[in-house]
């Protein structure tokens, strides 16, 4: 099948959706707290057991709504089938009542001993909240699979791979997939601009470098999710995260924009941001007075960057080169025994103290404590003629440090540190952010890679 035969579908604006099955999801929450009462005292739960329940509630619901978030109950395009959203309601029902019971109990302690916890209306709870999760997204599913709803997946590559590939999807793909093949590779780029499409799957991976950028940026653009299915070697040379599609194993191409790790990012950057300004303040004075001495002001140096999405800010260091360094050459990379770094300078580069005032950058949002390193706009423009793929760096927010920061030295070329950085969007975790920064701590302290 052609890309031109392919029907559009107009879907339901996910957002709506989701907000309105929220919506219902809170008046059942509280309806199950009701109810679970109701059930432990036959009808007549004491004055006791109601004021604390009325005090807490907005506490309780809103650890269920994050349960059930977690547990992807919200999420109609990942998990298509009733069996899915069953076991996902299960977990989500167990852990939020059993977190927001454990809240109630704390709060009774210490503010309100009065009041009354009925342990044994827990169990009740977590049932009456299990089964609303369940009927509700079986009602969602079925509603979505007669408004036409489904999820696009295309298939590019050889005819006869993409087929062969698609037989093997399609026998266990669930009702609300829909799979299309073949697709050219050396098209397909043009064929996803004209058509709806949630996903794709690439056959192989061997494609000219630019036609790969360019499939892989009208991805991002149009928020296509992209896979690729690996030959049977290829699993043992690659570290990155595994993903499933009609119980077929892919390699996800896209880097992870899932809300709870940019969530969980984002707390650890303003976390660590605020900590490392105060504890690191001493250090910061030595920096200062280090370059006041040594060549004067201006103490701190500023320079435009880009960030997420080639949205451009200033960078705060503080100045390792002479002031004026650029003002006859232009704009030039940093380079071994660079003349224009005073003695300072060096110091300051070798343990990364020159970079303490961007923890300011982190707090304001501008970058993450990791990440590739945010690049000047006259050579991000002049690396992405080169190599386009350098651009999928501007898909996430650019990092304090990164795996090129502490594998690296302060001069490699960019090539090199665009290995690492592409290897960092494929398998960006809080887990691999804080084995970087707990090796980026050790880089530091022994001054390893600087020079």
């Amino acid at each position: 099948m052609h890309s031109s035969d392919l029907r559009i579908i107009q879907r339901p604006p996910a957002v709506r959706r989701e907000a309105m099955l929220a919506a219902c999801d809170v008046a059942a929450m509280m309806a199950c707290m009701a109810g679970a009462l109701l059930l432990r005292f036959g009808g007549m739960p004491p004055e006791e057991h109601i004021r604390l329940y009325g005090v807490c509630l907005p506490v309780s619901v809103l650890i269920r709504l994050f349960f059930a978030e977690r547990c992807g109950l919200y999420d109609f395009r990942h998990r298509l089938t009733l069996a899915e959203h069953a076991f996902s309601g299960l977990g989500a029902a167990i852990a939020g009542v059993a977190c927001g019971y454990i809240a109630l109990a704390l709060i009774r302690l210490y503010y309100t001993p009065a009041n009354h916890l009925s342990r044994l209306a827990a169990p009740a709870d977590a049932v009456l909240l299990a089964a609303w999760f369940i009927c509700s997204r079986a009602i969602v599913l079925a509603w979505l699979r007669r408004t036409g709803y489904r999820v696009r997946v295309a298939v590019i590559g050889p005819a006869g791979q993409s087929r062969a590939l698609m037989r093997e999807m399609q026998s266990h793909a669930p009702k609300l997939m829909e799979l299309s093949a073949p697709w050219d590779a050396l098209e397909a780029a043009d064929a996803l601009a004209n058509t709806r499409v949630d996903a794709i799957v690439l056959v192989s991976g061997d494609l000219p470098q630019a036609r790969l950028h360019q499939l892989l940026s009208t991805c991002d653009t149009r928020g296509i999710e992209a896979y690729l299915y690996p030959e049977l070697g290829l699993p043992l040379l690659l570290h990155t995260r595994v993903a499933s599609l009609a119980q077929t194993p892919l390699i996800s191409l896209n880097p992870d924009a899932m809300g709870h790790y940019r969530l969980g990012k984002r707390a650890l950057d303003i976390a660590a941001a605020i900590g490392g300004m105060v504890l690191l303040s001493p250090a910061a004075l030595l920096a200062a007075l280090f370059v006041r001495f040594d060549s004067g002001p201006p103490i701190l140096y500023s320079q435009e960057r880009l960030g997420l999405h080639g949205r451009a800010f200033r960078i705060y260091k503080f100045r390792t080169m002479n002031d004026g360094a650029e003002n006859g050459s232009g704009p030039l990379l940093a380079q071994t025994d660079d003349p224009r770094i005073t003695r300072a300078g060096h110091f300051l580069r070798r343990y990364r103290m020159d970079e303490i005032p961007q923890l300011w950058n982190v707090l304001r949002g501008d970058m993450s404590l990791v990440g590739p390193r945010p690049e000047r706009p006259e050579f991000a423009a002049r690396f992405i003629t080169e190599n386009p793929l350098y651009e999928r760096r501007l898909l996430v927010k650019p990092g304090l440090t990164g795996l090129a920061q502490i594998h690296g030295r302060y001069d490699m070329d960019y090539t090199q540190k665009l290995r690492y950085d592409l290897l960092y969007l494929n398998s960006a975790s809080l887990a691999a952010d804080l084995r970087i920064l707990f090796a980026t701590i050790r880089t530091v302290a022994t001054g390893r890679g600087a020079r």
